[in-house]
């Protein structure tokens, strides 16, 4: 195998590639980057049998061929590489010799055929922009479980029906929805990615209107973004049915500035840290809420427009935060039952493209 190709297109390939990559496995061909070049471009593939990804660069191939690299270390080794170009040949014993700018070395690989063949998928396919999955992702991930004690929930739901899609994440104590119109009509479906393949995934998109293909299987999904291909194993299991503990009344409801509030919660969060307080009090009396952190002396009045009961609740001031962060609109919608019922958050158009829910803490 002879090819060469561009050093910066490799390693943003290679930063991809190399969230599959086992830090150690008792397969020490799985924690190797399969290098494969065919025609004009270069295929990198990892996997440690749960996660696979595949990128694809272009290059210049003098000879096709392929081999496994130790994966790690040939990162490592293209990230302090010098010139702007790399060509990279392999001899019949499976040693690549590389060479860019005035550096060269050589590195032991192992035998091409003994690395895994990644799961092929095939079922159903939605289609959307990076940009609509990216906001979907940043919107939910962060209430992703993490206690591993109820595995199912240390994933997002997929929930396809119709022409909807909606990813659903939660963890006991929050739930987060995004919701996005599919250009096509699909049969009701359910499936659930797991938060760390999400994560990953969220870190290749770009907030651009490219097109992203997700494929469900019975026991695999196959997310392609422009020439990269991440395919994983299903999580296994029933998901909670969020449907069921959402409120459909309310007695208090405010629409308040999103900056605003989140600027507060961000002074909130710095004068508890001092007394490890996390509980944070929002007293909704007319026009006007007062924010209160308990055990600290800090209270801040913020204007809002609102309808109904005054009410006095409290909440963990981060997963306030969270939810904060997660949107951008200028004003948002929050709906209280009662103090201890939970919160819902919504956009203030009356659109449903999210909804969040906090449960209150007792005080």
């Amino acid at each position: 195998m002879r090819f060469s190709c561009n050093v910066a297109e490799l390693n943003n390939a290679l930063s991809i590639a190399i969230h599959a990559i086992p830090v150690k496995s008792p397969k020490l061909i799985l924690e190797g980057i399969l290098i494969e070049a065919q025609q004009n471009a270069v295929i990198l593939t990892s996997t440690d049998m749960a996660l696979g990804i595949e990128c694809k660069i272009p290059a210049i191939v003098e000879m096709e061929g392929s081999v496994v690299l130790p994966g790690r270390f040939f990162c490592e080794v293209a990230r302090k590489l010098p010139g702007e170009d790399v060509r990279i040949s392999v001899n019949e014993r499976s040693v690549a010799s590389i060479s860019s700018g005035f550096f060269k070395t050589s590195i032991a690989g192992m035998d091409a055929l003994e690395f895994p063949e990644l799961p092929v998928v095939k079922g159903t396919t939605v289609t959307m922009t990076e940009k609509q999955l990216r906001r979907m992702l940043n919107g939910t991930l962060f209430a992703v479980a993490i206690d591993e004690s109820r595995p199912i929930l240390t994933g997002c739901l997929f929930d396809v029906d119709g022409n909807d899609m909606s990813i659903v994440a939660l963890d006991g104590y929050r739930l987060a929805i995004c919701r996005e119109k599919l250009e096509n009509t699909f049969d009701a479906s359910s499936h659930v990615i797991g938060g760390k393949v999400l994560g990953d995934v969220a870190k290749i998109l770009n907030d651009q209107d490219d097109e992203v293909s997700i494929c469900f299987s019975r026991s695999h999904v196959c997310i392609r973004i422009g020439e990269n291909m991440v395919i994983a194993r299903l999580l296994e299991g029933d998901y909670m049915r969020y449907k069921q503990i959402l409120p459909t009344e309310y007695v208090t409801r405010i629409i308040v500035n999103r900056m605003g509030l989140a600027d507060a919660m961000d002074r909130a969060m710095l004068i508890g840290r001092e007394s490890k307080s996390t509980l944070v009090t929002f007293k909704v009396e007319g026009n006007q809420m007062t924010i209160l952190m308990q055990n600290t002396s800090m209270e801040e009045k913020i204007e809002i427009s609102s309808e109904g009961k005054d009410m006095e609740i409290a909440f963990n001031v981060k997963y306030v935060m969270d939810v904060l962060k997660a949107i951008s609109d200028d004003e948002i919608e929050m709906r209280f039952k009662s103090n201890v019922s939970p919160c819902l958050i919504y956009p203030t158009d009356g659109g449903d493209q999210y909804l969040y829910l906090i449960l209150p803490v007792r005080v």
